[in-house]
């Protein structure tokens, strides 16, 4: 187990710690890809989470998405549910996957 600090994590993010917020942010694209539309998930990488902002703190990693999230997607066409529902696993993934290469918490509790 890692001994991250929150503080560590805000200052060094996108320094030292940004080849791992990298790699997190590709595996859960890579992990959603196949299971939801294609453009959906291209759509919510590009125009929801290229603006999306992780955090650290108490032992956990959550992600800000910027305000109205599935109202910043334009050029495709999806159900609200259904895209929140890709928006909600993308954003799990990238969590699981940043406790992963930051080694902290169990990568395995989340959904695979």
């Amino acid at each position: 187990m890692s001994e991250l600090t929150a503080e560590e994590f805000e200052e060094q993010k996108y320094v030292d710690y940004f080849p791992k917020l990298e790699t997190a942010y590709k595996r859960a694209f890579d992990d959603v890809n196949g299971k939801y539309d294609r453009d959906l998930v291209h759509a919510i990488d590009q125009m929801v989470l290229s603006e999306s902002e992780p955090h650290y703190e108490d032992g956990e990693f959550t992600v800000d998405l910027p305000e109205d999230p599935l109202g910043r997607i334009s050029g495709v066409d999806f159900d609200e549910e259904y895209g929140q529902e890709a928006l909600d696993e993308h954003v799990e993934r990238i969590r699981a996957h940043l406790r992963d290469q930051f080694e902290v918490g169990d990568a395995g509790d989340e959904k695979a």
